[in-house]
């Protein structure tokens, strides 16, 4: 296995500008060497008492109480404390939103969409996903744009885990698109946080699932965002661009589709729109748009790699990543809501790696005759290579060589590990 060597502090500031950009727009292309660590083993604390300072009246205990639930669902995954005290933990946060407190604001927001995170899918995340689609939208408009990247990281996340079905993720889809359609114009940060969430959202449906009505707008506002001199913004746009095209319905996102004959001539004049825009730095990231772009990307993670190829998965692995900071590779090697979403089954690693299989299987079946064919049926049921009873000891049998030959994979990758 290939060791990255991190680069130093020095080597990044003798970066050219259009390699700063181009490193910038690759946390799609993501960067392993943080990833490749181990899980780092921090101590567990207990939560019980920072839930208790939830409900002090004194700001200052409320947002240390908030900071360390933060830290802790970050880096640790706290499953049996977030489904006992869900609802606790989201109501307490819903009275820290309405708070003066800016930073209150924003850790309870972010300890939202943790908590969910670690929840995973099913009715508690739905729960959560139900009540935020009632105090998220207030609170952006509230704000006034002052706590909108935390709300849009927090409706996404929610949203990505707490949907039932895709009428749920259109719901969360609508909002920041009204959003994004505000006549005044938003900060360079909020704009590229709300494209980021909509384009995560984006990654989590099929294309018969995309309403060939509501979106017509999407394209040409990206475009339009490509205009704008802001990395962030660029990056944003780019990217669902290419989500856009990956999703085969080009026509649903645009009100122009009339003006081509065909999708082919519909999106090759969105590309020349796209390269007349990315002069210069943007040049680079516009590649990506290309049809013969590898976009191909390896993430190894204790000795698993997981592999990604197309878009949608990359969005969802490197939003996930940035979202959860240091704490990424602790979950993905825990979270078994992380493993479902990525079908990832972290390797056990070293002297402790074992696969374990019962002492004794058998299979059994049972079939109702009447009397008078049961002798004559004995024969076909038990002997026949084709009856029930053989094609359930083949299944055990190629269960057992499945459990040696991932035993063997096993020990090979601790082997290279120590090597």
């Amino acid at each position: 296995m290939s060791v990255h060597q991190p680069k130093s502090k020095m080597s990044r500031r003798r970066l050219s500008k259009r390699q700063e950009f181009y490193q910038s727009f690759n946390t799609l292309q993501m960067d392993d060497d943080s990833a490749m660590e181990d899980s780092i083993e921090i101590p567990k604390k207990k939560l019980y008492p920072y839930l208790e300072e939830l409900f002090k009246k004194k700001s200052s205990a409320r947002e240390n109480a908030l900071r360390t639930l933060v830290e802790e669902f970050e880096t640790n995954v706290r499953y049996e404390f977030a489904e006992k005290n869900f609802v606790t933990l989201v109501h307490r946060c819903q009275n820290c939103l309405k708070r003066d407190s800016a930073l209150e604001i924003d850790l309870a927001l972010q300890l939202i969409g943790l908590v969910v995170l670690t929840l995973g899918a099913g009715d508690n995340a739905h729960e959560v996903y139900e009540e935020s689609l009632v105090f998220l939208p207030q609170l952006l408009i509230k704000s006034k744009l002052s706590h909108a990247v935390k709300v849009m990281e927090c409706l996404s996340i929610v949203t990505l885990v707490g949907a039932t079905d895709f009428a749920d993720t259109e719901r969360s889809m609508e909002i920041i698109w009204k959003f994004m359609n505000q006549e005044s114009k938003h900060p360079s940060s909020v704009a590229a946080a709300a494209t980021s969430a909509w384009a995560l959202l984006l990654s989590g449906i099929d294309r018969w699932s995309v309403s060939p009505k509501k979106w017509k707008g999407l394209i040409p506002y990206l475009l339009k965002q490509l205009e704008e001199d802001d990395e962030h913004v660029n990056i944003a746009s780019i990217e669902l661009l290419a989500l856009i095209f990956e999703n085969s319905s080009i026509e649903k996102f645009s009100n122009q589709a009339e003006e081509y004959a065909s999708t082919k001539d519909m999106k090759d004049g969105i590309m020349e729109h796209v390269k007349r825009a990315c002069n210069g730095i943007k040049q680079d990231a516009s590649k990506i748009l290309e049809d013969d772009y590898n976009k191909t990307t390896t993430l190894t993670l204790g000795g698993t790699r997981l592999t990604f190829s197309t878009w949608s998965e990359l969005k969802r692995i490197s939003y996930i990543r940035r979202y959860l900071g240091y704490g990424f590779t602790n979950h993905m090697m825990e979270n078994e809501h992380l493993h479902h979403v990525f079908q990832f089954v972290p390797a056990t690693k070293g002297s402790d790696l074992e696969l374990y299989k019962p002492e004794f299987e058998e299979v059994v079946f049972r079939v109702f005759l009447p009397k008078v064919r049961r002798e004559n049926c004995a024969k076909r049921m038990h002997m026949s290579p084709s009856s029930l009873l053989s094609k359930g000891r083949t299944k055990l049998r190629n269960k057992y060589r499945s459990l040696a030959e991932e035993t063997r994979a096993g020990v090979n990758i601790a082997d290279e590990e120590v090597d």
